[in-house]
């Protein structure tokens, strides 16, 4: 809006541009720099930003955009959506993609830089979308859930958990009919589109409420015990049994008024659907912030701190990583106290920083955590946060110590007989033990068994990592075709369910680029690092921005 008040357009795509480069840059930038980057194949560069400028100036006020390097200096009540974005705030309706409908022609360094930018950008506006429609929902604003979610569905029109949440929205309004036709419609469009069917959890998000428990439950069992039993059930294996019975507590706690057990229902609930049902994580985090809202309402801090830490947990797998660090730091604040919840509060930040790239700092959380778990002698907390946080100290170039912290995590884990979480640290040993040139006769061995134990178990995850390191054994053995199978193989595990770990997925992709280049595959490496960098950037991997983007780049210039 120029200074009149009047509405003035800005013609062509160069402007725009300009003025996307100028916002997101988080640091001032010259007019040489900016003009070489999108101008580079225009005679006079600098005159084609001070024209670019001037129709800006135009349209933004007589005072802006001014000097060398740029001042942006635009009005107090100046409304930049991206900016907002970034603290959190979204409108119901807008636009889902930055910079849509314009495609400037500008360097290869620029084109770089937008596609990053567009990912960060889609993937901070589809956080909080997802996580403002998920506590709309859960106070009970089914209009506004809904029509955020649908800006979801939008934003991500082939990312399954968008269109639960939506169905869930359609459903909890009393719309059921709609949510079952949203439910088959994208079902068809995902057949049609990418060769398979959403999961069983769209059909499953479309029941009313989580208090509709399947036919033929009885409903005489006391509340309490219901949710003991099921979380007993749960953790014995017994998942669909298990989930029946905290179904059923949630349900009765809720005609009976009673709030702290509902809250504690529904997190029991939540988390087993996020830890023992794969692809049920969007219906689990829903469940999870319905708990979460009512225990906070209702001052129950150790149900809040649980549902929080669980929310947390699961936007760190998924790569929601700003959206992660806001849940479990509002976690902490209802944890102090309680050794035994902040060890888990502590190992969850580690994980979502190590992966976000800031390593050190996770690592510290991680440190944080085995002091908390060691104090509250919960012998589980102790070995997850050695061995996920030996990942981390791997990602620190500390390999020694991370051979150490997985040693005594497979120690433990053979103590308790944690047989289950096995696979993760002996793969990890074999990466530190490569990186420290011990490897044994015994590697490989190793290696196979957790595979075969991750196969038994069905769990995606340990076979991606226990592949991957059978690949990285093989790189270091120069054995290039063998190794580029085994990654294959670790990326199809990983992306087999909607709820995969991103870290380990771009770990895997970044594998692949590096092995391609060393087996002379020009054109394969530059394949892979297309498909690396949106996936860097969607999930917040920072730590691998630099790799992803210098791949891409080489592949500009290979071609």
């Amino acid at each position: 809006m120029a200074d009149d008040g009047s509405e003035t357009g800005v013609p062509g795509h160069q402007p725009w541009a300009v003025l996307a480069r100028l916002l997101c840059s988080g640091r001032p930038l010259g007019r040489r720099e900016l003009a070489a980057e999108i101008f580079s194949e225009t005679e006079d560069p600098l005159g084609a930003l001070r024209w670019c400028l001037a129709s800006l100036r135009r349209a933004t006020g007589a005072k802006t955009l001014q000097g060398d390097p740029i001042v942006l200096n635009f009005p107090a009540d100046t409304h930049v959506d991206v900016w907002r974005l970034k603290s959190g705030e979204v409108e119901d309706a807008g636009p889902t993609s930055f910079l849509e409908g314009v495609e400037p022609a500008a360097s290869a360094a620029f084109d770089t830089w937008l596609l990053i930018e567009r990912e960060h950008i889609a993937s901070q506006l589809y956080e909080c979308l997802r996580r403002q429609s998920m506590r709309a929902l859960s106070a009970g604003d089914h209009v506004r859930a809904r029509s955020l979610a649908e800006r979801g569905v939008r934003c991500r029109p082939l990312d399954e958990s968008g269109h639960i949440i939506l169905v869930k929205c359609l459903a909890a309004a009393g719309d059921i009919a709609a949510a079952v036709a949203h439910a088959e419609a994208t079902e068809a469009r995902f057949l049609k589109q990418t060769g398979e069917k959403p999961t069983p959890a769209l059909r499953a998000a479309a029941r009313k409420t989580v208090t509709d428990p399947p036919h033929g439950v009885s409903k005489t069992a006391i509340i309490d015990a219901l949710i003991k039993s099921g979380k007993a059930a749960v953790a014995a294996g017994a998942v669909d049994a298990g989930l029946d019975c905290l179904r059923r507590a949630a349900a009765d706690a809720e005609k009976a008024g009673d709030e702290h057990l509902q809250a504690r229902a529904l997190e029991q609930l939540g988390t087993s659907l996020i830890h023992a049902c794969r692809g049920f994580d969007d219906e689990g985090a829903l469940t999870l912030q319905q708990a979460a809202d009512i225990a906070v309402r209702i001052g129950s801090s150790d149900v809040a701190a649980e549902a929080l830490c669980e929310l947390g947990y699961c936007d760190a797998l998924a790569g929601r990583r700003p959206s992660a660090a806001d849940y479990l730091a509002e976690a902490l604040t209802h944890a102090h106290g309680n050794d035994e919840r902040q060890a888990g509060i502590h190992a969850f930040m580690g994980f979502n920083l190590v992966d976000w790239g800031r390593v050190e700092l996770g690592v510290s959380h991680f440190e944080r955590s085995l002091d908390f778990a060691r104090r509250a002698e919960n012998r589980r907390r102790e070995i997850w946060a050695l061995g996920i946080g030996a990942w981390g100290l791997l990602r620190a170039g500390r390999p020694e110590t991370a051979r150490d912290w997985l040693l005594r995590c497979l120690r433990l884990c053979d103590d308790i007989n944690w047989l289950a979480f096995r696979p993760w640290p002996v793969a990890i040993l074999a990466e530190a033990r490569l990186a420290i040139h011990e490897i044994g006769n015994t590697t490989r061995a190793d290696l196979e068994e957790a595979l075969a134990v991750s196969n038994q178990l069905a769990d995606p995850c340990w076979q991606a990592a226990a592949a991957r390191a059978l690949a990285l054994v093989d790189v270091y053995s120069g054995e290039y075709k063998a190794a580029d199978r085994w990654l294959i193989h670790a990326r199809e595990r990983c992306c087999s369910v909607t709820d995969r770990y991103a870290g380990l997925l771009v770990e895997i992709i970044s594998d692949q680029v590096r092995l391609a280049r060393k087996a002379g595959d020009d054109r394969g490496a530059a394949a892979l690092a297309r498909q690396l960098l949106p996936i860097v950037a969607r999930t917040h991997a920072d730590g691998h921005l630099e790799f992803a983007t210098a791949a891409l780049n080489q592949s500009h210039r290979s071609a």
